[in-house]
């Protein structure tokens, strides 16, 4: 990884948004581009994320810069393409504002200044289907009702070679069976890459607390902070393309699909969410016991089982999400009872099985029906809009479960008021769509380009004949 000297180093979160250190608080575009010119920075990217939470942008030259800090370019279609809108081809153009406070040399070439931005048109209107500024407007309720939202993600993937058939293959030749979880041999091969993960996140002040062999052959999480949910959001967004780069340096490639094979486990990005009370600073989420709840919590974790379904639409986005989403585990080895995903509508002390864990030894709650392809400023969006609503009525959460549910047959889980998480990606986005607070959360015309997007994608799935179906029906009639 190059080694950066950067002028630009970011300190802690401030209150709704976060800033560079420039030696000011709110740095005006003057002094942000006086900045860009001494560390040497040649081009501004104004990031964006698309419906399916791709990052966006035009690279502007840095003479450009005046213009681009205004949000008045460059100006792009973004209603052509796919998810983002049903206008026209005469409709008018957007641009990006960018917030000028997100400001991140690129590690991997500091001729790059990257910046969080959010869609404009219309002389400065937000743009309707803009992610950022759709969990800008829940992020704004939550501090209207006295609550500052921090969130911390365990970003899991999977690291790839090709081999020279075009094949894919583990990064790592390391084969010591289905035990992979924590292996120190295992983990010590993929250290070429790691480091270069945790030297970019030092380049960029990070400071990533760990880096955790999962349990799939070449999967891996990274965990890099606990933040406001803006900041973590867009945190996330450059550390896809950062770790994309990583992997190039070492001839290899970083997938964020949940599930790539049958006998693999599922790349989670768990959310682990607490409300802090502005006024005083104090986290909000326990109660009086180890395991308990506070009163505010435990409503904001009743209004997200209300609407579970809905909040695992955004969260576990494809079809092959709902193939992760499963009880028994194929990849067998270190559970191979179980698959350690969440599979209920229920909460409890410790426990993987439901779709909220009370963690051990953090004042958090972890929302685990979330996945490393979900585009994260939606999926908080969602899950934020569900949990303020639970304060607002006051709603229960009903008991926690302390067993694991993988040993409860479907019936016995009906019995006990436990309801099962969707099972595929067409239940859950008709949830979605049937949902009223999804309108609210995530606005109408997102919402309606989602599960326009999200059918699609079913039907498209749903329709294509695999060689499963072919090995099974073939010659069986």
């Amino acid at each position: 990884m190059t080694q950066v000297s950067n002028t630009l180093e970011f300190g802690e979160p401030l209150m709704g948004s976060y800033s560079a250190s420039l030696g000011v608080a709110d740095p005006s575009a003057a002094e942000v581009l006086q900045g860009l010119r001494d560390a040497g920075v040649e081009y501004c990217i104004g990031s964006w994320a698309d419906t399916h939470g791709r990052a966006k942008a035009k690279f502007t030259p840095i003479e450009a810069f005046e213009k681009f800090s205004k949000g008045t370019g460059p100006l792009y279609g973004v209603h052509a393409l796919e998810g983002m809108g049903s206008y026209g081809p005469a409709d008018p153009d957007q641009a990006v504002l960018p917030d000028l406070g997100s400001l991140r040399i690129c590690p991997w070439d500091p001729r790059f200044a990257w910046f969080a931005g959010d869609l404009v048109w219309r002389g400065g209107e937000p743009y309707p289907l803009c992610s950022r500024t759709i969990l800008k407007r829940q992020l704004e309720r939550a501090a209207s009702m006295g609550y500052r939202v921090l969130v911390g993600i365990e970003a899991e993937f999977y690291l790839y070679r090709r081999n020279a058939d075009g094949g894919i293959e583990p990064f790592d030749a390391v084969d010591v069976g289905p035990s992979w979880g924590y292996d120190v041999h295992v983990g010590l091969a993929a250290m070429p890459f790691l480091t270069s993960v945790t030297e970019a996140f030092r380049d960029l002040s990070w400071y990533p607390s760990i880096h955790v062999q999962e349990a799939g052959h070449s999967q891996y999480e990274v965990d890099f902070g606990y933040h406001d949910a803006l900041e973590m959001s867009d945190r996330w967004l450059f550390a896809k393309e950062l770790l994309r780069w990583c992997a190039r340096q070492h001839g290899a490639f970083v997938s964020y699909m949940p599930k790539p094979f049958t006998d693999a486990f599922r790349s989670g990005a768990h959310y682990n969410l607490s409300l802090v009370d502005i006024e005083s600073g104090k986290n909000l989420m326990r109660g009086d016991g180890p395991d308990s709840l506070s009163k505010v919590a435990s409503n904001f974790v009743g209004g997200i089982l209300a609407h579970a379904d809905a909040v695992t639409a955004v969260n576990c986005p494809t079809v092959n999400s709902y193939q992760g989403l499963v009880s028994s585990n194929a990849a067998g080895g270190i559970a191979d009872d179980a698959s350690w995903a969440p599979v209920a509508a229920a909460f409890g002390p410790n426990n993987r099985s439901t779709m909220i864990r009370l963690p051990n030894g953090r004042d958090c709650i972890e929302l685990r029906a979330t996945d490393i392809a979900a585009n994260v400023y939606l999926g908080l969006a969602m899950t934020i809009a569900a949990g303020l609503e639970g304060i607002e009525d006051g709603t229960d959460p009903g008991a926690s479960i302390s067993e694991s549910l993988y040993s409860l047959r479907p019936e016995q889980r009906a019995e006990l008021g436990i309801k099962a998480l969707p099972a595929h990606l067409l239940d859950a986005v008709l949830a979605l769509d049937e949902d009223s607070l999804s309108e609210q959360a995530l606005g109408p015309e997102l919402k309606a380009e989602y599960v326009k997007l999200k059918r699609a994608e079913w039907d498209a799935f749903h329709g294509t004949v695999t060689d499963w179906a072919r090995e099974a029906y073939l010659e069986k009639f």
